[in-house]
């Protein structure tokens, strides 16, 4: 075919271009996808790069939020172990000063104890005396009633203490609730005369006579309790009621020969609000009545209370004002056997030895205490009482005395020079012989803490200072069955019963409203003169209402006098 003749030459030329064209065509195409791949590896690549930097922040984020976490933990601990160290530094000063604090109450203690020790047992030893004059035995009434009263102080201070430091404990023994009971009438019936206030001690059948239990704490409560009633109570009377409650098994926690005593004090006074009995029982508070009348430490409840729940009980108040205030409490006692004749039964209050009874040894006792007040108070004392004593100023002096004179009992103080009395004791002890010898240690010494040191040092009994004559007496009797004749004691002077004190209140009361009003005025003022003057002007129509309050007025009782004055202001509405 001529067209395919013509046409051949040039077919495989174009062939050629075409194949070429192709190949250019799929080279660009293989580099636009290498390239779209490179770029999409690329983008991966860098996808994953900045995902990676954002892990790498993140993770650099936590790590200083852990250095953060890590740094106020090591601050934490820092300021862990610098309250760790100002604790232990705190509890070392607080150890220390409860150190000094009770080296200062055991000083102080004694410093106090001491002098008025022989102020009370020298007053005794005077009152023993036959042939004193009823105007001096008045005055040593005075002495001693003043020298229980800065007792009863030091001692409230000293027991706040000992409860702060959790010090005060209970000491058991035997004694007669009944005399304890009759003491406490005895002792408070001349405030209450002088007041013109009725006094009385009521005692229920069921009250056993002989317990088991802490009489020193027991009297204490009831002292401050009547103390207390007596010195707000204006006009009327005071009542102290015990009852009991035996156990028969182990119900309300009491085994079987133990006893639950109730006591009540109750008053006709001004009474307490409601607001105030919340606050009643709190360390150094005071009712508005005891801030006006700026008595008292506002201790002396508190410490009850204290001591009222160590001995298993509590104290319940009622009160209404003008119409007088009852405070309740119970303790457990324990039964105790009645002594045998060997002690020859209770001894009343009111009697005073005069010198053993017939067909008994001599009895020997040696006093030991570094002061020749105590010494000699003491050697007056045993001597009056037909007792064999010697003395020595201190343990050293003691045990040689021991040695070569063989007492029956040693009075023996704890703090001496040279040799004090728990090594003094010791030595006497650690012989076959001392065990036969009675040791009595005696301490004016606030804690209890001295007792059981001295009964570890083998001393067998312990007496604190300041001691009454009764106390040593009775050691005696204990410990060596001595036995005393006993002599009448005078009757204490103005001492009366609960009837005189109404007659002089109801006297008072009956006397014209203008010289009530003038002696009001006189007490007020604190003028003694004013006080006589007024009298004068009714002493012939009452003269004993009149010797009455003249006799107030020399005992600077104006607060009594203002009381009487005001019986008809004080009548509750």
């Amino acid at each position: 075919m001529p067209s395919d003749g013509i046409g051949a030459p040039v077919f495989p030329a174009a062939q050629e271009a075409g194949g070429a064209h192709r190949m250019q065509v799929v080279g660009i195409s293989a580099s636009v996808v290498v390239g779209t791949l490179l770029l999409v590896a690329l983008w991966a690549l860098r996808r994953r790069l900045h995902a990676r930097e954002l892990e790498l922040e993140r993770k650099a984020q936590e790590l200083a939020v852990s250095r953060a976490a890590e740094q106020r933990l090591c601050e934490e601990l820092a300021e862990a172990r610098r309250a760790e160290e100002e604790a232990r530094r705190a509890r070392e000063e607080a150890v220390t000063a409860s150190r000094s604090k009770s080296a200062f109450l055991a000083n102080m203690s004694h410093e106090l104890r001491t002098p008025l020790n022989s102020i009370l047992g020298f007053a005794q030893l005077v009152e023993r005396d036959p042939s004193l004059a009823d105007r001096h035995r008045e005055n040593l009434a005075v002495i001693c009633k003043s020298g229980e009263h800065l007792l009863g102080l030091v001692n409230d201070i000293l027991e706040m203490a000992k409860i702060e430091a959790g010090r005060m404990t209970l000491v058991d023994a035997e004694f007669d609730l009944h005399d304890t009971l009759s003491g406490l009438s005895e002792m408070f019936a001349v405030e209450a005369q002088k007041r013109g206030l009725t006094l009385r001690v009521e005692r229920a059948q069921d009250v056993p006579r002989h317990v088991h239990g802490d009489e020193g704490k027991l009297r204490q409560v009831l002292i401050n309790l009547l103390g207390n009633a007596l010195k707000f109570t204006p006009r009327g009377s005071v009542t102290l009621r015990a009852s009991a409650r035996r156990a028969t098994g182990a119900h309300d926690g009491a085994a079987a020969g133990r006893v639950r005593v109730s006591f009540e004090v109750t008053d006709t006074g001004r009474g307490m609000a409601k607001a105030e009995l919340a606050e009643l029982f709190e360390a150094f508070a005071q009712t508005a009545t005891g801030r006006q009348s700026r008595e008292g430490t506002g201790l002396g409840l508190h410490i009850s209370r204290r001591i009222v729940r160590m001995m298993g009980g509590d104290i319940r108040v009622e009160s209404q004002v003008g119409r007088g205030t009852t405070l309740r409490f119970d303790v457990r006692l324990s039964l105790a056997e009645a002594p045998d004749a060997r002690a020859g039964g209770a001894t009343p209050r009111a009697l005073r030895a005069v010198g053993l009874s017939p067909g008994q040894p001599r009895y020997r006792v040696l006093v030991v205490d570094d002061r020749w007040d105590v010494r000699h108070c003491l050697l007056k004392l045993l001597d009056s009482v037909r007792v064999e004593a010697r003395s020595a100023t201190n343990g050293l002096g003691a045990v040689a005395q021991w040695e070569t004179w063989a007492p029956h009992l040693v009075l023996l103080d704890l703090r001496m020079p040279l040799l004090d009395g728990y090594e003094a004791a010791s030595r006497i002890k650690a012989s076959a012989r001392g065990h036969e010898t009675v040791v009595v240690a005696m301490t004016a010494s606030a804690f209890e803490q001295n007792r059981a040191l001295a009964a570890e040092a083998g001393c067998d009994d312990f007496v604190s200072k300041p001691f009454r004559d009764a106390d040593i007496l009775g050691l005696l009797t204990k410990h060596l069955g001595a036995r005393f004749e006993y002599e009448e004691r005078a009757a204490e002077p103005g001492a009366a019963q609960g009837a005189p004190a109404v007659d002089l209140a109801r006297a008072a009361a009956g006397l014209p409203a203008a010289l009530r009003k003038d002696l009001r005025r006189a007490a007020t003022r604190l003028d003694a003169k004013a006080v006589q003057a007024t009298l004068d002007r009714f002493r012939p129509e009452d003269a004993d209402l009149a010797g009455a309050v003249a006799e107030l007025a020399r005992g600077y009782r104006f607060d009594s006098i203002l009381a009487l004055s005001s019986a008809d202001e004080e009548e509750p509405s």
